[in-house]
């Protein structure tokens, strides 16, 4: 007993050093971080930011960054300004925390007006792919990367120009893959075989998988896994391809050495915190358990994948150990101050104006004859809008019948403020759900629903008491009415 009293004292007085470390460590570069030069920013902009991507640390990417904003900030450097909030939004969508990505795309959106960089702009709609691939939002997701294809291509360094389309063309390919497009999945996939990454090795091996060609998933799983070999990929390849070799030994029956593949991929996307890398891992480990007949085991990780999917959507607000809200408070504060300075000049040109009044008295008449040849123009477009958003409605309505697995995409397109209206009541609404609500709007009842959507009515009831739960409505609430009063219809 006296021996584990004195290694647990040894281990306190370990820990209380290491932090002691850490702390050193940290104050010293902050103290650093101080005097960075515009070109130490660059440098770790892009060097430090990719080895800290290689290990999968998104943390430390966000810590870094925002103390590189700052230093940026006091040097007016727009551009490592602008870059750290695009370090930051990819490192958030990687670990799945996309409300607050898109907070800091928003800051970057802004900074770009005044900033005339092709390279930064097609970034940015890289990463605002990114996010609606994420969220499932495909067709979304391929409109924000064919934005950022048509700006990469005036790049002017063509390495860095070669690297973005390519990046663009892998996630073009998720997007129609998830979106059941081959066509346009195996064009993407013919440009991607160029400087192939692991990953679309896997993704072919996924597809042979599916028509049980045992044989030609092996080979692309291991071509996958040269690639490891001979190109500096990042952790994340890594996982991707000891879950691909846990999935292909599977499907060989070798169950105990799937769950030796599994494992260690799902040791690092843990550590890294990639939640929906961890979801696939848990569902293929419940199958190699339950054909091991070792049911416990199989039930335990069907729990855990049931738990972390119905969590997956939820923003992530405490994912950090860094307040990232007192961080955007600075942003609100600096633009408050922004909007003062404008104050005060536009009060300088409101004074000025006044010496004009007597100028545009003067074209007052041809003002008013131009005016009302714009209002007739206006009450043109408004005619033919309403048109165009009556054959929408009517589009909406057939598909919805029809069971049309596109309806949700096609619903957002004609309703594209319902999606926000209904996350805000409650952001971990799934897409299921979403669509669910997107036939009340429409006005279908508990049985047109069902037939529609192939289901049986007591389903969809369950569904209605599950979805007013969420929605948190009292029993005397109608659902319906209370929808159409939300979206301001009623």
């Amino acid at each position: 007993m006296g021996y584990f009293k004195y290694a647990d004292l040894m281990n306190e007085t370990m820990n209380f050093k290491n932090t002691l470390f850490l702390l050193c460590i940290l104050s010293f570069s902050l103290y650093k971080a101080q005097n960075y030069t515009r070109l130490q920013i660059d440098r770790l902009q892009s060097i430090g930011y990719g080895r800290l991507r290689n290990v999968g640390n998104y943390k430390g990417i966000v810590l870094q960054e925002m103390k590189l904003v700052k230093r940026a900030k006091t040097l007016r450097y727009d551009k490592g300004e602008i870059t750290g909030y695009l370090n930051i939004a990819t490192a958030l969508s990687g670990m799945n925390d996309n409300k607050n990505s898109f907070l800091f795309l928003e800051i970057a959106e802004n900074k770009l007006k005044k900033c005339q960089d092709d390279e930064l702009k097609s970034r940015l709609s890289y990463v605002y792919g990114i996010n609606y691939y994420s969220l499932g939002l495909h067709r979304y997701a391929i409109q924000s990367f064919d934005e950022s294809l048509l700006i990469a291509n005036k790049i002017r360094d063509q390495k860095r120009k070669e690297k973005r389309i390519y990046d663009i063309y892998e996630w073009k390919r998720f997007s129609f893959g998830n979106l059941n497009m081959m066509d346009s999945v195996y064009y993407y996939e013919r440009k991607c075989m160029r400087s192939p990454r692991p990953m679309l090795f896997i993704t072919i091996a996924k597809r042979h998988l599916k028509r049980d060609d045992i044989d030609s998933a092996d080979y692309y799983i291991r071509k996958a896994d040269d690639l490891l070999l001979t190109r500096k990929v990042p952790i994340e390849g890594k996982a991707n391809v000891l879950r691909a070799f846990g999935e292909l030994s599977i499907a060989k029956k070798q169950y105990k050495k799937a769950l030796i593949y599994l494992n260690e991929s799902l040791e690092i996307t843990q550590k890294m915190g990639f939640k929906k890398r961890n979801l696939e891992t848990y569902k293929l480990l419940s199958v190699a358990y339950r054909n091991l007949h070792l049911t416990e085991k199989e039930n335990e990780y069907l729990l855990k994948y049931t738990e972390l999917n119905d969590s997956v959507t939820l923003a992530e607000r405490n994912v950090l150990d860094i307040p990232i809200s007192r961080f955007l408070d600075d942003q609100v504060e600096d633009e408050r101050k922004r909007r003062e300075e404008l104050y005060y000049i536009i009060v300088f040109i409101g004074v000025s104006a006044l010496f004009s009044v007597l100028y545009l008295y003067k074209k007052a008449k041809t003002i008013k004859k131009q005016t009302a040849a714009r209002l007739f123009l206006k009450k043109k477009h408004a005619g033919d809008l309403q048109k165009k958003i009556n054959e929408s409605f009517s589009e909406v309505l057939k598909m919805a019948k029809e069971g049309s697995p596109h309806f949700w995409t096609r619903f957002q397109e004609v309703y594209p403020f319902f999606l926000g209206k209904m996350l805000e009541v409650n952001p971990n609404l799934k897409v299921s759900e979403l669509t669910y609500c997107a036939y009340i709007y429409l006005g279908f009842s508990t049985k047109e629903i069902a037939e529609f959507t192939f289901k049986a009515v007591k389903t969809v009831e369950n569904n209605r008491y599950n979805l007013r739960k969420k929605l948190k409505l009292s029993p005397d609430q109608d659902l319906s009415i209370w929808m159409l009063s939300f979206m301001g219809d009623v």
